[in-house]
């Protein structure tokens, strides 16, 4: 992977303060998830709006949550994940 560009990281910060501000803008698409799904994606919601900003500890947590995720789970996760950058407008 590589570094994230300027422009990558002001669209991250736009969708995270958007999320902020609609704090509940993902619970219909989480909700859609199964159980098990439902508990990593709302820890990748939590880290959104999260007070955090230091983006190495940011960059941390969300690695430690994928690294936490069952193979089993990827593919429904992947799709959700898809859903959520497209409604907050992170880069691809």
């Amino acid at each position: 992977m590589s570094a994230p560009t300027p422009e990558m990281i002001e669209k991250f910060k736009a969708g995270r303060a958007y999320l902020k501000a609609n704090p509940t803008l993902l619970d219909a698409s989480i909700g859609q998830l199964s159980a098990a799904a439902q508990v990593p994606a709302k820890k990748f919601r939590d880290m959104l709006l999260s007070a955090e900003e230091d983006p190495a500890k940011l960059q941390a947590l969300s690695v430690s949550i994928k690294n936490s995720i069952p193979v089993h789970l990827e593919k429904e996760l992947q799709a959700h994940k898809a859903e959520v950058d497209k409604i907050l407008g992170f880069p691809a």
